[in-house]
């Protein structure tokens, strides 16, 4: 325990002489930085590489073959041929293939449709990592603050009952050793206690340095306080989900995409009409060149053809895998667009009511310790002149801390349930941050 303790005092002592101190708009502008959005932002990037596919899928298309075989040299007329018995001779041959889509049904619009609507979904989880990481940040932030006003109350509390110690020691002849002992083990158990809080104070700054990825960060203000703000009402929040929630957005921009994904699919089944162009070639220096245009000659020829009609790439099962394939995805976005509509809601209320129970809480609490520490306050002056018991200091002690942690706690919850509905209607809701 001593070595936590001295590891945690050193931990502090260097945030205290190195640190930055933030404040929380500054860390919201890290996170919307921070790699893990940036990781985030490349698929935004491999999306828009569809459509250079797409439009090159709906081009021409040329293929082009060249290269040179071995073969017997063949010497002769139509009507009589003589070939080597041996490989003495090579062929030159070229292939020449262009196929030129003129009408497709309008697939080339539906596979844009699609891709348009894949790269809009992509920058929106680009935006639900951003939210992700600002609803962080704030837990990061609120949570020091948190932590280190129970420090500093913890810190106090100890100095208060050394105060009263002191003055019982040197009032012994009032004051009872029981007494005395009973006050020494409570201050043992605060000063435990405070250990478990600077390690929470430590765990807070390393998530602080996770967000700013920084060596020794710190926050501006180092203690919490209750700031009540003014949010819309719940069903201003109802009315303005459709338009702010990521996820839903998600689901409807994925609708119409794979809606047209599938059409696309479906039109790929079909025949394209086009101009189809073709050109032969091949060359063998050791065998005679036939000059008659009935004779054919494998060996020495060029041929030239063109066309307009329907070019039809039939595969036997592939293109209709893929329509069932994208009927699916189409199926299962459109699930989770119908969960959404129905459920987010819900999800929008229950955190609506955990907010306004912490502010309801923590204005009540605000008010209770202002008056607990008032009475310490009497009670202590008595404890140490020798007038009052040492389990009245204990039990006003208790009743403080007590009271205290359930302020600071209900403060923090009020804080991290207006993060979160933020993060849910995936908006900002905080006025102070806007």
């Amino acid at each position: 325990m001593k070595n936590l303790f001295f590891f945690l005092i050193t931990l502090l002592i260097c945030v205290d002489t190195q640190a930055k101190a933030y404040q929380l708009k500054e860390l919201i502008e890290l996170a919307k930085v921070h790699p893990e959005v940036k990781i985030e932002e490349f698929e935004v990037e491999k999306a828009k590489t569809l459509f250079e596919r797409i439009n090159g899928e709906t081009r021409p298309k040329l293929s082009i073959l060249s290269g040179v075989g071995p073969n017997k040299s063949v010497t002769g007329n139509p009507l009589e041929s003589t070939q080597s018995n041996r490989i003495d001779t090579v062929t030159y041959v070229a292939k020449i293939d262009l196929k030129v889509p003129l009408f497709a049904f309008n697939r080339q619009n539906d596979l844009i449709k699609a891709a348009d609507g894949n790269m809009k979904v992509k920058a929106l989880d680009v935006e639900k990592k951003e939210a992700q990481l600002i609803r962080k940040v704030k837990e990061y932030y609120y949570g020091f603050q948190y932590a280190s006003s129970l420090n500093e109350f913890a810190g106090s509390t100890l100095s208060d009952l050394d105060d009263v110690l002191k003055g019982m020691k040197e009032n012994k002849k009032k004051n009872s050793d029981e007494d005395f002992t009973k006050l020494t083990l409570f201050r043992s158990l605060a000063q435990v206690k405070k250990y478990e809080i600077e390690k929470g104070l430590a765990q807070g700054l390393l998530g602080l340095k996770y967000i700013s990825q920084t060596e020794a960060p710190t926050v501006e203000q180092d203690w919490i306080e209750f700031n009540q703000r003014k949010i819309p009402t719940l069903a201003d929040l109802n009315n303005m989900l459709a338009q702010t929630n990521v996820d839903l957005r998600k689901a409807n921009i994925g609708v119409d995409a794979k809606t047209s994904f599938l059409t696309s699919e479906k039109k790929s089944q079909l025949p394209v009409f086009g101009i189809f162009s073709s050109y032969d070639w091949r060359e063998t220096p050791g065998s005679t060149k036939q000059t008659s245009k009935f004779a054919y000659d494998s060996y020495n020829t060029s041929e030239f053809s063109i066309g307009v009609g329907l070019i039809w790439e039939i595969d036997f099962g592939v293109k209709s895998s893929n329509v069932s394939a994208a009927r699916i995805d189409l199926e299962s976005i459109k699930v989770q667009q119908a969960y959404a509509q129905k459920n987010l809601p819900i999800q929008i209320e229950k955190i609506y009511l955990d907010l306004v129970e912490a502010g309801l809480k923590a204005t009540e609490l605000e008010k209770s310790y202002k008056s607990s520490k008032k009475l310490l306050n009497n009670i202590a002056t008595g404890v140490a002149m020798g007038i009052t018991p040492a389990k009245d200091i204990i039990e006003s002690y208790t009743l403080k801390a007590q009271i205290y942690q359930q302020f600071v706690e209900a403060a923090y919850n009020y804080e991290m349930k207006l993060a979160e509905l933020s993060y849910e209607m995936g908006t900002e809701l905080d006025p102070t941050l806007k």
